[in-house]
């Protein structure tokens, strides 16, 4: 597993030195540290009940996250795995590092594949880091195509300058089995900005939001990627209006610096929520 985690960097830093930060941009690769990958996935292990794994990333990229699940996973079994990826260099890198250890990869646009129809097809582990594509690098064909799928999907107007990550989000919704747990580390942008409505009502209406951690922007362990990022952690099922969703700021995600709780109902009344 070291050697293959080891080779797994080497080709990270490789694709990635091979394109322009131009490149890199208008595809929104941005490599998630294997330090904050396993601090993540350890924190993920801590909320799940026992069952058999059955994992998927829709942006696995090199395979940090399912490498991150390799090693602390502790003997839970992993019954599926499934990886997305656009980029065919990461794919094939994907493909050839863990395909020994269980994961399926798939080379291909995850907005435009269908997700599985039968209930025991789908997963309950998404794991992700997705690709922080700004609106004005989506070509104007997708752009009306994703934006339409947002706003039929939530049932209200979707803003047009949703980056491709929102996207992302609401799309997975039809691979998750009930009750399937769900970590995703995004910009934490969302939580202020007009098109975050959008995010803001998916994760009050449609699902359980169990926490959102926010890193410190000026915490230098964090690279520029990483900057105003925040994990976004909740579970497939309706929330009830008493939940509580915990908030907390800087720090590793399992020991914050600050943290809260507050009701889906009074987060409803919350316009910003990094004021939380």
């Amino acid at each position: 597993m070291k050697a293959q985690e080891a080779e797994r960097l080497a080709e990270q830093v490789r694709i990635d030195s091979s394109k322009t930060a131009l490149e890199r941009n208008k595809m929104g690769q941005f490599a998630t540290p294997p330090t904050l990958a396993r601090q993540i996935t350890e924190y993920m292990l801590s909320l799940r009940n026992g069952e058999p794994i059955s994992f998927i990333d829709p942006a696995i990229g090199s395979g940090s996250f399912f490498s991150a699940l390799m090693h602390v996973k502790n003997g839970e079994h992993i019954e599926q795995a499934c990886g997305i990826e656009v980029d065919p260099q990461f794919a094939e890198v994907s493909q050839r590092l863990w395909s020994a250890f269980g994961l399926s990869v798939q080379n291909a646009d995850f907005t435009l594949l269908k997700p599985p129809s039968a209930e025991e097809d789908r997963f309950n582990l998404v794991l992700t880091n997705p690709p922080y594509v700004r609106h004005h690098h989506l070509d104007s064909q997708n752009k009306v195509r994703l934006k339409d799928f947002g706003t039929r999907f939530l049932g209200s107007e979707m803003s047009g300058l949703a980056g491709l990550y929102c996207y992302f989000m609401l799309l997975s919704h039809e691979w998750m089995k009930k009750d399937a747990l769900a970590v995703w580390l995004i910009p934490s942008e969302f939580m202020d900005v007009n098109y975050g409505v959008s995010v803001k009502q998916y994760l009050l209406e449609r699902v359980e939001l169990l926490h959102i951690h926010r890193y410190d922007p000026a915490d230098l362990q964090f690279d520029d990627a990483l900057v105003s990022s925040a994990i976004v952690v909740f579970r497939n099922k309706k929330p009830e209006a008493s939940h509580l969703a915990k908030f907390s700021f800087g720090g590793p995600i399992d020991q914050p610096r600050n943290e809260c709780e507050i009701s889906i109902s009074d987060l409803r009344s919350v316009r910003k929520w990094t004021s939380l």
